[in-house]
């Protein structure tokens, strides 16, 4: 039974409505409460409809209100396995509430398909057993997600004078539905909305730039059918042909493919000297294409590749064709960016290569031990975490019987996992000997350092699925891929 406010209590709010001069007819039992206005309650809820999705937590909300008292409040839907009376006699013995802020959690069920609708009834009763019942309906198709850019322009843009178009190929996706698009650069009074709908759209559109040297800020929007959005930002410069610091092989052929990896694509290659690049390359597959991007995400706006007229290089992407390398085998790449010059030739490291299939031992701080390679570091399925030792789980590379340099393994990912390790000699007593390889420095993990450097930036899987690590001791490149 709900315990009632004390009995001194109850004789001051009778005194109370006697010199009020309201009815003392209800004071005269000690389970009596005495009557203000006789009304029913009300209850003013925050919302009569309330979204949530499969395994996320709600909470609803109202004011309750009555001039005699509330009594309880009591929530049912027997979908929801909801059958809760909030007796706020029981929780507020000392004190009659005549105004109570309605808060209840419910933790979602993950197993909901996202079609249910829950009609909650809420039930609010005074002291004078008089009721007020709202309905209160929960649905589970919301959507709180915000839409993804799969492929985003990068964060610097550069358009040539000699050809002073904008091309975008941005894709976008979203769990539910899409619902806009909207290009804007400001300066140019450029404001380009595209209404759009489904999972995943691909903006591929050009825009005419001023043929004259400037800096334009440029945001892409992504928005979905009920108002969430993603932005992303770039700078445009518009400019003759750049020396650029950066630059990077492509051997993939979609824009895509150089967004899904959790690093590693695209390549950089090495700035040998003003507009001069060269290239080092294992070509795992004869036939293999191959081109040369300043940007890292798409092959817009500026791509090197073969124009077919002259056989140079052409940095118009919708001229140039890539370059095949036709049988396996190292190659070197040079080229001048301004000139179009270029030479491909078949390549020799210099590195020792080592045998590091776990045939070979190696004598570590006076203990003989397999010569092999792992990851160690977090987020590495089947691995412990930070473990050189090879009995405790440490994330073993295997080594490839046509090419000794180059060491990989492939894993199965899930979606938001964060990554990071360093690439090293297996230890048996879990320590850290050489060689062990760290990176450059850079936020995207460009290149590997051997036997120094700095740590690795942390990645996260941007999708579910089977990835291959690819590690090139010649090349001091490493990658994580997404193969399916």
């Amino acid at each position: 039974m709900a315990t009632k406010p004390n009995y001194l209590r109850r004789l001051l709010i009778c005194a109370f409505a006697v010199i009020a001069g309201l009815s003392l007819q209800s004071c005269s039992s000690d389970d009596d409460y005495p009557t203000v206005d006789g009304k029913a309650p009300t209850l003013t809820l925050s919302s009569v409809q309330l979204k949530t999705e499969p395994g996320r937590d709600f909470t609803i909300t109202g004011v309750a209100q009555d001039a005699d008292g509330i009594k309880s409040i009591r929530l049912v839907n027997e979908g929801l396995n909801l059958d809760k009376t909030i007796d706020l006699l029981e929780y507020h013995p000392d004190s009659l509430l005549h105004t109570y802020n309605l808060s209840y959690a419910y933790k979602g069920n993950k197993d909901w398909k996202g079609t249910e609708s829950f009609p909650v009834a809420i039930t609010v009763e005074d002291v004078g057993g008089r009721t007020t019942t709202q309905t209160l309906t929960v649905s589970t198709d919301g959507d709180f997600s915000n839409p993804v850019f799969t492929t985003a322009p990068s964060s610097q843009l550069t358009v040539l004078l000699q050809n002073p178009k904008l091309t975008l190929n941005t894709t976008v996706t979203d769990n539910k539905n899409l619902g806009y698009i909207v290009v804007s650069i400001p300066d140019l009074n450029t404001h380009d909305s595209i209404s759009i709908s489904g999972t995943k759209y691909t903006l591929s559109k050009s825009y005419d730039m001023p043929t004259k040297e400037a800096s334009y800020a440029m945001t892409i929007t992504v928005g979905d059918a009920v108002g969430n959005r993603t932005t992303t930002t770039s700078t445009i410069k518009v400019s003759d042909l750049p020396d650029f610091d950066n630059m990077y092989l492509a051997d993939v052929t979609e824009a895509a493919d150089l967004n899904s990896d959790l690093y590693g694509v695209p390549m950089l290659i090495d700035h040998t000297g003003k507009y001069q690049y060269t290239a080092h390359y294992y070509n795992k597959k004869a036939g293999t294409p191959i081109r040369f991007i300043p940007q890292k995400t798409d092959f817009q706006p500026i791509c090197f590749g073969v124009d077919p007229n002259t056989g140079l290089l052409t940095s118009n992407p919708s001229v140039g064709t890539p370059i095949i390398l036709k049988t396996v085998g190292y190659y070197e790449i040079t080229f001048n960016t301004v000139t179009g010059e270029y030479n491909v030739t078949t390549w020799t490291p210099t590195t020792p290569s080592m045998v590091l299939d776990g045939t070979q031992s190696v004598t570590l701080d006076g203990d003989a031990q397999p010569a092999q390679i792992c990851l160690a570091g977090e987020g590495l399925p089947g691995a412990s975490n930070w473990t050189t030792n090879p009995s405790s789980g440490a994330f073993i590379l295997s080594q490839d019987k046509a090419n000794p340099y180059r060491l990989y393994r492939q894993v199965t990912l899930t979606k938001g996992t964060k990554v990071s390790f360093t690439i090293s000699q297996t230890h048996i007593k879990g320590w850290w000997p050489e060689p062990f390889w760290r990176f450059n420095g850079s936020d995207e993990n460009e290149k590997n350092v051997k036997n120094g450097g700095d740590n690795m930036k942390e990645v996260t899987v941007p999708a579910d699925g089977t990835y291959l690590f690819e590690f090139d001791y010649a090349l001091l490149r490493s990658r994580f891929v997404l193969v399916k």
